[in-house]
């Protein structure tokens, strides 16, 4: 029983890294995270790049959705590769968690030559030695085991940046908000709260021998896009993700005729655009009229940054305890690292 692989005892057993601890200190990694204090050039700005790959991505993409659901100005992330651009009144943040990503380094070269006002985050490695080079700001954070688990770090030193810029007028109360969600989810979702009480826990069962099929708005593109990435990281399965309002144009096709391996999961905010959590409503009756049962994740609080770090959260761990349930030790990745190698 997937209740009884989930017990304390049994995470503990199939655990020995003790990644259950690494999600446990979130709360705290993100409040130690906004400490972060730089001084800039000047202090507004009318956009954001972003510029990172793979999990140091993340806070790029969560605050592109925060800023594009509370009125922030708008933030682009590139990863891999950037375009020709004239970086006047942008704020660059680049990241990269170990320092040492080979193709943020690129992009932060090719940037860094355009002389913009220009923030490097990261743990260490050739991003400090190449901020310290070009005399741009560096945001030391700590690395926590793995990037992936590092989050929190990299996600609110890139929102105290944005504090020391200027850019969270009238969403201050929001920062405030999402520790306090982050610390409530932390009491719902740790290994010693039993299945029927743990969100975390109810999500890891319903997809345990099946291929999650993410679906979210717009909105929450972020949340959907890093719960896929970790259960590929830390469950080692096969997960997709999509977005409306372009999957009602195309991917829903494909749920015509059901297969029964698969299972979506609805991921869902108050704050959503309602046109699209209309659709995703309408998509759902669809489903069910199919014998296909979704599965909704909701999140908590009120302002965007809760929310989204609320879901975010929630499925972070879900993928972890998806992991247990598969019998797959979720700290390592072995064919990353092979592949990097190769390179």
């Amino acid at each position: 029983m997937p209740e009884d692989k989930l017990s304390p005892q049994e995470i503990e057993r199939s655990d020995p890294k003790k990644v259950y601890a690494l999600y446990d200190g979130w709360p705290a990694d993100a409040e130690d995270a906004l400490k972060t204090q730089v001084d800039l050039p000047r202090k507004r700005y009318d956009r954001v790049i972003y510029l990172a790959i793979g999990g140091s991505a993340t806070g790029g993409d969560i605050v592109s959705d925060w800023f594009l659901s509370s009125g922030g100005v708008p933030v682009t992330v590139y990863r891999g590769n950037v375009p020709k651009m004239n970086p006047e009144n942008a704020l660059i943040i680049v990241c990269s968690t170990s320092g040492d990503t080979r193709e943020t380094l690129q992009m932060a070269d090719i940037m860094s030559a355009k002389r913009p006002d220009m923030v490097a985050i990261s743990s260490g490695g050739k991003l400090m030695e190449l901020a310290e080079r070009e005399g741009m700001a560096h945001v030391r954070i700590k690395l926590t085991e793995a990037p992936r688990f590092t989050l929190p770090y990299s996600l609110f030193a890139s929102v105290a940046v944005l504090r020391c810029a200027s850019l969270l007028d009238g969403m201050e109360w929001e920062v405030d908000e999402s520790l306090s969600t982050l610390r409530e989810i932390s009491r719902r979702i740790n290994k010693g709260v039993p299945m029927e009480k743990n969100p975390s826990k109810q999500v890891a069962a319903v997809v345990n021998g099946r291929v999650p099929c993410i679906y979210t708005t717009s909105a929450s593109r972020s949340v959907a896009r890093r719960f896929k990435n970790s259960l590929n990281e830390n469950a080692k399965m096969l997960a997709t993700y999509a977005a409306a309002p372009d999957f009602l144009h195309n991917e829903v096709e494909m749920w015509e005729k059901p297969d029964g391996r698969l299972q979506p999961i609805f991921l869902h905010r108050s704050n959503d655009p309602p046109p699209e959590t209309k659709a995703l409503a309408i998509f759902g009756d669809a489903l069910r009229k199919r014998g296909v049962e979704p599965r909704t994740v909701d999140s908590t609080g009120r302002g965007n940054l809760a929310q989204l770090m609320s879901l975010c959260y929630t499925l972070d761990v879900a993928s972890y305890y998806a992991a247990i349930l598969k019998g797959v030790e979720p700290f390592g990745i072995g064919l990353i690292d092979e592949l990097k190698a190769a390179r």
